[in-house]
C-alpha cells in the first residue's frame, strides 16, 4: 500500500506518531445538515487512462461528494461539513486549458513535488467559491510500480488546498482515499496504528509510515483533537 504524503506549499510535513492528551470535544453546530459549514469541492479529471475514462462523468463526481458526506465524520459518527459539488472539469475540458500541470502529472516519471503548487495556481489563479477544495484526479507513477502506483497527495497551498487523488481510489476504494486526503486538506497529520493489519479498524488518518503496522481500514472517525484542528483550519481558509 502506498504512502500518502502531506504537503504544505510544496514543503513536506513530518508524520506525527504521537497521541495527544484527551481534549474537550469541539461542539459542532446542532443545525440541519444544510446549515453545517460548507466545503465546495471541485473535481478536475486530468488523466485519459482508458480504464479511468468510465469515471470521468458528472454522476461519478456527485457520487464522490456523497462519499465525503457519508464518511467524513467525528468519532461519534457526526457529520462535520456539508460537502457540495462546486465544479466538474472533464479531461476533455482540462486538456483545452493547456496548463503546465498537464506536463507534470500523469507522465512516466515521478512528479516534481515542489513545482506542483505553482502550476496549480497558474492554471487556477482564482477560486470560484469560498473554502473551495480542488481534487485533481490523476494517474500516479513511481519507478517501482509505474502506473500501478496509487499514491495520493495533499497540498494546503496557503489556504487554497488541493488534492492529487489517484483514480484507482475513487468510489471509497483503497483505504478511504478521498476521506484521508481531505483530512490532510484541513491540517491533519498521519497517526500511528501499532500492529494494525490491512483489515484492522483504524483512525481515518492512520498510516504505515510509522513502521509500526498497516494504515488499516481508516474507517474510524476523527478524534476530538483532530476535529479541533479541522474546524480551526476551516475558519482560517478564505
Amino acid at each position: 500500500m502506498k504512502k500518502t504524503l502531506l504537503m504544505i506549499t510544496g514543503t513536506l510535513l513530518c508524520v506525527s506518531c504521537t497521541t495527544n492528551p484527551p481534549q474537550q470535544k469541539p461542539v459542532l453546530p446542532e443545525e440541519p445538515a444544510n446549515n453545517r459549514p460548507v466545503v465546495p469541492v471541485t473535481f478536475v479529471f486530468t488523466t485519459n487512462h482508458l480504464a479511468a475514462t468510465p469515471f470521468d462523468n458528472l454522476a461519478q463526481m456527485r457520487k464522490e461528494v456523497s462519499i465525503l458526506n457519508k464518511y467524513y465524520l467525528d468519532d461519534q459518527g457526526n457529520k462535520i461539513f456539508n460537502f457540495k459539488l462546486n465544479r466538474y472539469i472533464s479531461y476533455q475540458d482540462f486538456s483545452k486549458l493547456h496548463c503546465e500541470l498537464d506536463n507534470e502529472i500523469n507522465q512516466p516519471r515521478p512528479i516534481s513535488i515542489g513545482a506542483i503548487p505553482a502550476s496549480v495556481n497558474v492554471c487556477f489563479p482564482k477560486r470560484t467559491a469560498r473554502k473551495e477544495v480542488i481534487i485533481f484526479i490523476y494517474d500516479a507513477y513511481s519507478k517501482n510500480l509505474e502506473f500501478d502506483d496509487v499514491t495520493s497527495r495533499t497540498f494546503r497551498n496557503n489556504g487554497k488546498p488541493f488534492i492529487l487523488l489517484d483514480w484507482h481510489r475513487l468510489n471509497y476504494n483503497i483505504q478511504a482515499g478521498s476521506i484521508h486526503e481531505m483530512g490532510h486538506a484541513f491540517g491533519l497529520k498521519h497517526v500511528c496504528a501499532p500492529n494494525a493489519t490491512k483489515t484492522t479498524p483504524t483512525n481515518i488518518m492512520a498510516s504505515a509510515e510509522c513502521k509500526l503496522g498497516s494504515g488499516g481500514l481508516r474507517n474510524l472517525g476523527f478524534a476530538p483533537s483532530q476535529l479541533q484542528t479541522i474546524l480551526s483550519s476551516y475558519k482560517q481558509y478564505s
